[in-house]
């Protein structure tokens, strides 16, 4: 018979590295459109692709930065995994840190009632 036995200590490290909440959508700065054009760059600000619909975003941004849009509230309907949230979030970015970002699904704002 042969037998070996190992004995170790395990202790915990505090980690020096800041950790931060990483989700879906953190890459996500603005909608990624030229600032003098608003034409959309292929990939910009975290966003590829949905050129059109990032444009139309941003005419929305404006509506809402001269006020013509204050009080009303902004519906993007499309397929799962089109880009809805994402776009959402690129607005908030655009409007700035003191827009708030909730994101919702339709059974939170519909009722049968």
């Amino acid at each position: 018979d042969f037998s070996i036995e190992y004995k170790m200590k395990i202790e915990e490290v505090q980690s020096t590295t800041k950790t931060t909440r990483v989700s879906a959508h953190t890459h996500i700065k603005g909608l990624g459109l030229d600032p003098q054009t608003g034409v959309a760059n292929p990939i910009g600000s975290g966003l590829v692709g949905q050129e059109q619909a990032r444009e139309a975003c941003g005419l929305i941004v404006d509506l809402i930065r001269s006020r013509k849009m204050a009080g009303r509230a902004l519906l993007l309907a499309g397929a799962p995994g089109t880009g809805k949230t994402a776009l959402a979030l690129g607005v908030a970015q655009e409007l700035g840190p003191k827009v708030p970002f909730c994101p919702m699904v339709g059974s939170e704002v519909f009722s049968s009632e």
